[in-house]
């Protein structure tokens, strides 16, 4: 009887450690939905945010784009002469 009572306390200890695993990945869970439910208006607020500049701007490659262009332009011109 004497060798039973260490295994049901190893057992008890090991469930003990499953059931606190359990919940602290249940509460990591709650938190991201959480998080996520509260905070999703704002990343919809920031891509809109961003299309309202990219219709009044030109994106930077766009930019440097036509800037390479305006200087390859003026170095031809400059050849031609």
């Amino acid at each position: 009887m004497e060798s039973s009572l260490p295994q049901q306390k190893h057992r008890a200890t090991r469930r003990c450690w499953l059931i606190a695993a359990f919940a602290i990945y249940g509460a990591m869970i709650v938190g991201i939905l959480g998080y996520s439910a509260v905070f999703s208006n704002h990343e919809e607020t920031a891509v809109e945010t961003t299309g309202a500049v990219a219709a009044t701007k030109p994106g930077r490659y766009e930019a440097v784009i036509a800037n390479w262009n305006r200087y390859r332009g003026k170095d031809a011109r400059a050849d031609a002469r």
